[in-house]
């Protein structure tokens, strides 16, 4: 449990740095569109972002 914790806590980091500099400039993170604006950011690393940190909370919440 303790490993799964750490990758959640690596992976929510890492999706947080992605999501500040996608608000900062959105091409960093969206290259592969053709459209990249700050919404899409948030559409994409905001609930990917949400999803991690619900299921952080829940393991923590279980092992507790």
């Amino acid at each position: 449990m303790e490993a799964l914790e750490l990758l959640l806590k690596i992976l929510l980091l890492l999706d947080s740095l992605l999501l500040l500099a996608g608000l900062w400039r959105p091409v960093l993170v969206l290259w592969w569109l053709d459209y990249q604006n700050r919404l899409r950011v948030l559409q994409y690393y905001g609930t990917i972002w949400l999803v991690l940190a619900v299921c952080w909370l829940l393991l923590n919440i279980l092992n507790s």
